[in-house]
């Protein structure tokens, strides 16, 4: 492989056996050379493809001045949480988490942490993603020395979820706050004590993951005119579908998004589901 560009001592640009554009890092794998020059192969370390030239783009904007011990331990963490997940991350989370990794590790060394609010509800809601971040601790203070606080779990967590769910950060952030609004209005509507460790709590969290993403995303899933099918919901479910509505009201007030009503309707089976089960 021949050099493209050389970014800096330890990164460069190249393409591979199919002409895509890649970005291979190794130590002193730039130093000293020039665009058209053989890559000594000896030195490679991480060759990162992303799924096109503007994300590859990105990620040498991102990288050309962290530390190559930063993006390695950013890599390790990503290599980790793929095998745990079990789930297909998208591209983008080599963009943010290493960027995030490096400024974590610069505001510590500069005494600046900040806590994480959500912490609890992404322990609560998204506990295999958490404890990611809680092994990512782990390994930061393993290959870095670096011992950064439970928040940064949470942080690191969020960066995972947004990559599953293909969302932006911010709205990763009001995903968990939308969930624990939803379950509040449950728990004073239904005078049950929702079994937090049944299979039927987690399948319920799940299809609210799904519908506070679509909701927060303006992708709700659309009316489709089975009018049948509503009116034997109203009808059967009446307690759940008014706790329902009261839920949709919160949503368009607090967030100014309105809900359909085949989203309503889907929302009072889940209810109807993991009430009846406690």
């Amino acid at each position: 492989m021949k050099i493209i560009k050389t970014v800096n001592n330890n990164i460069v640009t190249s393409v591979d056996e199919h002409g895509r554009e890649i970005v291979v890092m190794g130590r002193g794998l730039g130093f000293g050379k020039k665009a058209g020059m053989e890559l000594e192969k000896e030195k490679i370390e991480k060759i990162f493809s992303l799924s096109s030239e503007g994300e590859n783009r990105k990620l040498v904007d991102i990288i050309r001045d962290i530390p190559i011990e930063h993006i390695r331990a950013a890599d390790k963490i990503i290599t980790f949480a793929k095998s745990m997940l079990g789930e297909k991350l998208k591209d983008t989370i080599y963009l943010s988490l290493i960027d995030h990794i490096n400024c974590a590790i610069e505001r510590q060394k500069n005494n600046l942490m900040f806590s994480n609010p959500l912490l609890w509800e992404i322990k609560q809601y998204y506990p295999s993603e958490f404890q990611v971040g809680v092994q990512s601790l782990t390994l930061l203070k393993n290959s870095l020395g670096i011992e950064l606080p439970v928040d940064e779990a949470g942080f690191i967590a969020l960066h995972f979820i947004t990559s599953e769910y293909d969302t932006k950060m911010n709205v990763t952030f009001d995903i968990p706050k939308l969930i624990d609004e939803i379950v509040r209005i449950i728990e004073e509507d239904f005078p049950v004590e929702i079994d937090k460790e049944s299979i039927h709590y987690e399948r319920f969290i799940t299809h609210l993951k799904f519908f506070a993403a679509r909701v927060l995303q303006a992708k709700q899933i659309p009316d489709d005119g089975d009018f049948l099918f509503r009116s034997m919901i109203r009808e059967q479910y009446k307690q759940s579908y008014e706790c329902a509505l009261r839920i949709k009201a919160h949503i368009e007030e607090a967030y100014q998004i309105e809900i359909s009503e085949e989203e309503v309707v889907y929302l009072t089976v889940h209810i109807k589901r993991i009430t009846m089960h406690n």
